[in-house]
């Protein structure tokens, strides 16, 4: 059974804006992917994050908490829908600006940078509580991650995009 927070602080309200935010510029950003690699993007996100999550802060190593328990509530769960707006920037803005060369690799330590801010502020908000884990150790993770989305939406992309041409109908 998901417990409730132990109080209703910082760290809900900084979920429930940063839920209402992100949506609302994925919703009023020009449409740039069909709603299927969009609809990929986003579940691969929340994915992702709640398998490092459960690596990371799970019994296994312990590093760090979330919220207001060591043990999984319903603002854990909520919070979940924070990380894939991040990702959905990320790829969105390396296609818009067409990411290529040695401008890829500046292109994810920037957002590594952003994610490490991002990160920052959810600390000053009581979101996350520390253990053994160091706020320096998040930057590779970003690194990795970041690395991963985009292998990711580069799969996605370009099979849908053969798929895409295979359903052309030839004249």
């Amino acid at each position: 059974m998901l417990l409730l927070p132990d109080k209703f602080d910082e760290n809900e309200w900084f979920i429930i804006i940063s839920l209402i935010v992100t949506y609302w510029l994925i919703v009023k950003l020009p449409k740039r992917f069909p709603l299927t690699i969009t609809l990929l993007i986003l579940f691969f996100g929340m994915a992702y994050v709640q398998v490092i999550d459960h690596i990371l802060a799970g019994s296994s190593f312990n590093t760090y908490d979330i919220n207001d328990y060591g043990k999984f509530e319903w603002f854990d769960w909520i919070g979940w829908f924070i990380y894939p707006p991040f990702g959905y920037f990320f790829i969105y803005f390396f296609d818009k600006w067409s990411i290529r060369g040695i401008r890829l690799f500046g292109y994810i330590m920037g957002w590594s940078v952003i994610a490490m801010i991002v990160e920052w502020i959810s600390l000053e908000f009581n979101m996350f509580k520390y253990y053994s884990w160091k706020f320096a150790y998040s930057y590779p993770v970003y690194l990795l991650t970041l690395c991963i989305y985009l292998l990711f939406f580069l799969y996605v992309n370009s099979t849908f995009q053969k798929l895409k041409a295979l359903r052309k109908p030839v004249n």
